[in-house]
């Protein structure tokens, strides 16, 4: 992910794609809906969910993505599993923000390491100390909660690490484009995480047509 330094109290830069894939088992029923998403959205990172599976399944699931990834120019983040990240030729790992000291340790200082925050200041400030690269907030839903958009105007104009806003649709929503919640949250992070539902399930909407998430980023 490229390192943004926001100037306080202006949004310069555009805002950028971070994708969150659904928990996959392996990656052949997903490579081309990654590889389309890819090509037409302006992706900084896929952040890759992996299924509890065998590891030997594991490592060839994030190999079967690297070769997608290595067309494009956007980091491979794993969801946690940071003792795969340098074994499997990923970017980076994304963890919990209480677990990113431990995390920082294994990866050491080559690789890129996020960390989920839910929506405190706190937390954030505590990953930024022990590591972190980037901080998350939320999920956000379909309205975007006062207090969760208010962190995150804050932390994009009064800190330097990048923040990521991730946006995690009811699924009984999950077909609908709800453009003022998306504008909102593309208008004030660095990332935008899209892909998947509050459920946890692949975010429809996104991976089938990615084309109409394009102007949120333009």
């Amino acid at each position: 992910m490229s390192s943004k330094q926001p100037d306080t109290g202006r949004l310069v830069e555009p805002c950028e794609a971070y994708l969150v894939t659904p928990p996959l088992r392996e990656a052949s029923s997903f490579v081309g809906l990654l590889d389309h998403a890819l090509t037409v959205l302006p992706v900084a990172a896929v952040r890759l969910r992996l299924a509890d599976t065998s590891p030997g399944t594991m490592k060839q699931t994030i190999l079967d993505i690297r070769q997608v990834m290595d067309r494009h120019d956007a980091a491979l983040m794993l969801d946690g599993f940071p003792e795969l990240v340098r074994e499997t030729g990923c970017d980076g790992a994304h963890v919990g923000a209480e677990d990113v000291a431990a995390a920082r340790k294994i990866l050491g200082d080559s690789f890129q390491l996020g960390a989920a925050c839910d929506f405190s200041r706190d937390l954030a400030m505590l990953a930024g100390e022990k590591g972190a690269d980037y901080v998350a907030f939320g999920p956000f839903g379909a309205q975007p909660e006062t207090d969760g958009l208010a962190l995150l105007t804050w932390w994009r104009e009064m800190m330097e690490l990048p923040v990521v806003a991730a946006y995690s649709p009811a699924s009984e929503t999950a077909g609908l484009l709800p453009d003022e919640t998306l504008r909102t949250l593309a208008g004030t992070a660095d990332f935008l995480a899209l892909g998947i539902t509050g459920d946890g399930e692949g975010f429809d909407a996104l991976w089938q047509t990615p084309e109409k998430f394009l102007p949120l980023f333009a």
